[in-house]
């Protein structure tokens, strides 16, 4: 039996314009621990999560990034000034698959990948920014 394909959009309180997200990641180191009355036996338990980079692909329109780039000045300029960021994940029938909720977000970097041709009329470039994300809460 074949698989159906399946296409997701989302929505990005970042920006409207956001055309990929990247993997989003957790790591759980193993902690050893006691379970109290053995002290010969080897018990683990997961410690806290850190979490990966989150990049964001967002078309460079003129609605899009003004937002974006005062943030990154913002952060370059020493502000303390992270957000929370939420990002809904919705199938085709657009209903609300999954939810993140990333908390205390601060960006690492801004990159711009395709500044469009020199003088073409209606040429869209597109940004990449990075960051980094302290805790993800997910619905």
């Amino acid at each position: 039996m074949r698989a159906k394909c399946f296409t997701s959009h989302f929505k990005c309180d970042l920006s409207e314009h956001i055309v990929t997200v990247s993997a989003i990641t957790a790591r759980f180191p193993a902690l050893e621990c006691s379970d109290g009355r053995h002290y010969q036996y080897e018990v683990f338990q997961p410690g806290q999560p850190t979490y990966g980079n989150i990049v964001f692909e967002i078309l460079d329109h003129k609605d899009s990034m003004p937002n974006i780039k005062q943030w990154v000045k913002d952060v370059y300029d020493g502000k303390e000034v992270r957000k929370d960021i939420t990002l809904e994940v919705h199938d085709q029938s657009k209903d609300i698959v999954r939810s993140f909720n990333f908390c205390d977000c601060f960006p690492v970097s801004l990159d711009y990948l395709n500044c469009g041709a020199a003088g073409a009329s209606g040429s869209v470039g597109r940004a990449r920014l990075e960051i980094r994300v302290n805790r993800i809460d997910m619905a």
